[in-house]
């Protein structure tokens, strides 16, 4: 009766603590269950690709493998059985009968080293050292591994029955021309987010969302397929489609990289612009970034960089005057011979000049001359204008790091400011800025938002967004324009800074720009070095395109370091590529221009 009684009440307790954890604990140990057989694994989802306007890929994703020994697999005595067995022509049952456990561990690893050392590429010696290395967790082998490779690695581990050797599939980022566009590409990290460029800034259209599937697996971290429970499928990313031409991008980068190794400068830039939709159709800058090896300066130069413009700037204070009426383009005006004094302000032109036009002093550019013009459109209006062309703010284009550039209200300007400024000087601006101000003048006077992405689609190729052109404000009228093209046109004729920037067969116009190179942190500038640039557009009565080249602190024998001299070649170089690409008919006679000296002028 005692051992019944205490067999009842032991009976007794172990029900109450059945119901208990079958009633009350049951949510707990059924989450632990859970979360020891089923796991959630993750459907990532493809990210869009990048393109040019006419469809050529610049960026996609690529299936990728790593392959990876599982330490723990790698001394299973079961898994080793099985490869021993296979390499020595027996039964597992007779391996194991002939060796003991270590001894089959220790051949075993010795097999597996065998069978992959020559198919990875990897010293014998090495591997087994690095299959040694871990008792548990995983030991990669490869990485970034294709899916040809794939495929013959992983007949190789069929055929000799090697097992603990796994692959992991991923997602890498291809670039089929990696050395071409690179900062305004960007590039994506490790873990497929965008970093930098417009990998960056449209990352959240193209990276997509990843699905899952909630999978169950035995004790031996197998699935079981027939319970296997919810998927939610992924969605790829969208499409990004450029306003870049790579036919034109690839000629720029070479222009770019002839005049980069020729004058060894710091850094340089170049942009090629529709001035009629703000579409650029390329940009390229120097020091370079490989998007391959991810080495080289990520910095684009084009909208990330502020520097002082020179006399490419003087067209701000010229067009004001124009649009005001407060002078016309055969106004004479006296240069004062090379030097003058107001107000405490000394001003100096490079040559000594007496009474010219506007034009012609523009055409000189005498530096004497735009301060005057300036000083009769009043500091006000001087500056209202400097807003109007974008200076002082973003442009907005579709890339990071872009700064706003830097100008001061009137109130902030010292006794010098004025006459600085009217030639380039005490402003800072960006390529990107520069090149969408020259905008104005080539398209009849409205300022146009930049752009770089025409469009978005999805995986079928149905637009998801349209980017069109964008009309930010008018700067100036269509008549003012015509004047300053015409007297651009003057500035690289025969008598103008930019000659040099000639391109036979077409009329050309632009602007040359020489500064002295401002010193870190502002004090002063750093002695005969310069940023020399020229901006321009042809043909130039009916400009197809706008295009600015910039170099920061050039190098040259036997050439002296202005804009007309530097720039204003490559530019010339660059111009006539693109005619040549765009088909773009020529307006004058195929006759040889006339040589120039290789003195060149300051500008």
């Amino acid at each position: 009766m005692l051992v019944c009684a205490a067999m009842m009440v032991l009976f007794s307790i172990l029900s109450v603590r059945l119901v208990y954890v079958q009633m009350v604990q049951h949510q707990h140990y059924s989450d632990a269950a859970e979360r020891a057989y089923v796991r959630k694994e993750k459907l990532p989802a493809s990210r869009g690709m990048i393109t040019d306007r006419n469809g050529e890929l610049l960026a996609r994703s690529q299936t990728v493998y790593t392959l990876y020994a599982d330490a723990y697999h790698l001394r299973s005595y079961t898994i080793g059985c099985v490869g021993i067995a296979a390499a020595e022509k027996m039964g597992p049952r007779a391996v194991r009968q002939k060796y003991s456990h270590e001894e089959i561990k220790a051949k075993y690893l010795e097999r597996v080293s065998t069978v992959l050392a020559e198919p990875l590429g990897i010293d014998l010696i090495k591997l087994r050292q690095l299959l040694l290395a871990k008792k548990q967790g995983e030991v990669i082998l490869l990485k970034g591994l294709e899916e040809d490779e794939r495929c013959r690695i992983l007949e190789v581990i069929k055929g000799a029955s090697v097992g603990g050797i796994y692959f992991k599939r991923k997602a890498r980022r291809f670039y089929p021309s990696p050395k071409n566009l690179t900062h305004v590409i960007g590039y994506v990290n490790e873990k497929g987010q965008g970093m930098e460029g417009l990998e960056k800034s449209f990352d959240h259209h193209m990276r997509g969302e990843d699905g899952y599937r909630n999978i169950e697996r035995d004790r031996r971290g197998r699935e079981i397929l027939a319970f296997r429970r919810e998927t939610v499928e992924p969605s790829d990313g969208l499409n990004v489609e450029l306003t870049i031409d790579m036919g034109l991008q690839a000629r720029l980068e070479k222009v770019v990289e002839d005049a980069w190794n020729l004058y060894t400068p710091e850094k340089m830039t170049a942009v090629i612009m529709d001035p009629f939709t703000g579409e650029v159709l390329a940009m390229a800058s120097r020091p370079h970034f490989d998007l391959s090896t991810r080495k080289g300066k990520r910095k684009n130069i084009a909208i990330s960089d502020m520097y002082e413009p020179g006399s490419t700037f003087k067209m701000v204070a010229l067009s004001a005057a124009l649009e005001k009426r407060v002078v016309s383009p055969h106004t004479p005006i006296f240069c004062e011979w090379g030097a003058y004094s107001s107000a405490g302000v000394l001003v100096k032109d490079h040559h000594p000049y007496g009474t010219m036009s506007v034009e012609d002093s523009f055409m000189k550019s005498s530096n004497i001359a735009i301060f005057k013009v300036a000083r009769m459109v009043g500091k006000n209006t001087f500056f209202e204008y400097m807003q109007k062309y974008g200076f002082g703010r973003k442009t907005d284009i579709s890339l990071t790091g872009e700064i706003s550039g830097r100008i001061f209200p009137p109130k902030q300007w010292s006794r010098p400011s004025f006459a600085s400024m009217s030639r380039g000087y005490e402003v800072g601006v960006t390529p990107i800025q520069m090149v969408t101000a020259l905008g104005v003048v080539a398209n009849g006077g409205e300022l146009m938002k930049p752009m770089l992405v025409r469009k978005i689609t999805d995986r079928n190729g149905r637009t998801v967004k349209k980017f069109e052109p964008q009309i930010l404000h008018r700067v100036i009228g269509e008549k003012t324009a015509q004047q300053m093209r015409d007297a651009m046109v003057k500035v690289v004729s025969d008598k103008g800074t930019a000659r040099r920037a000639k391109v036979e067969g077409y009329v050309v116009g632009g602007k040359t720009g020489t500064a002295r190179k401002a010193a870190p942190g502002g004090k002063g500038y750093l002695p005969g070095q310069y940023v020399v640039s020229f901006m321009g557009f042809l043909p130039a009565e009916n400009p197809q395109f706008t295009a600015l080249v910039m170099i920061d602190d050039p190098h040259a024998k036997g050439i002296k370091l202005y804009g007309g001299t530097i720039a204003a070649p490559v530019f010339a170089r660059l111009a006539q590529e693109t005619v040549n690409y765009l088909n773009i008919p020529p307006t004058l006679p195929q006759t040889e221009l006339a040589s120039t000296d290789k003195k060149g002028e300051r500008k």
